[in-house]
């Protein structure tokens, strides 16, 4: 399983050739492509606009991870730790870190700068 960034999925929606490549390869090497409920969240609250139909589509296409305990406490310490060393990446970015961390897999992203701040977060860059 991989989980996928609200950006990764922003830019499958958009035709973006380098995001489609990813997310093909980790479906074909990892088997399962999901979206955290934090991603869901975002992708709910700010698509781009003409992207919304694209987007639902999406959505469609991938599971959903829902976000538990678990999850919300770890993303409280990465949010925390990070915030105090003056290294913010603001509450949602810390939620689907978290996700991924705890259900140890992979983030497939193209925000390399906020989630390489986090040493344990294993990540799949395009």
């Amino acid at each position: 399983m991989a989980l996928l960034d609200t950006t990764t999925v922003i830019d499958v929606g958009k035709g973006n050739p380098r995001a489609i490549r990813a997310v093909e390869k980790a479906g074909k090497e990892g088997g399962r492509l999901m979206l955290s409920a934090v991603v869901l969240f975002e992708l709910s609250a700010g698509s781009p606009p003409g992207i919304d139909e694209k987007r639902k589509m999406l959505v469609q296409a991938f599971g959903i991870l829902p976000f538990g305990p678990i999850h919300a406490e770890r993303a409280g310490v990465i949010y925390k730790e990070l915030r105090d060393a003056g290294l913010d990446i603001g509450p949602l970015d810390a939620m689907i870190a978290a996700a991924a961390i705890c259900e140890d897999e992979v983030l497939i992203t193209s925000n390399v700068k906020h989630f390489a701040r986090i040493k344990e977060l294993k990540i799949q860059s395009y």
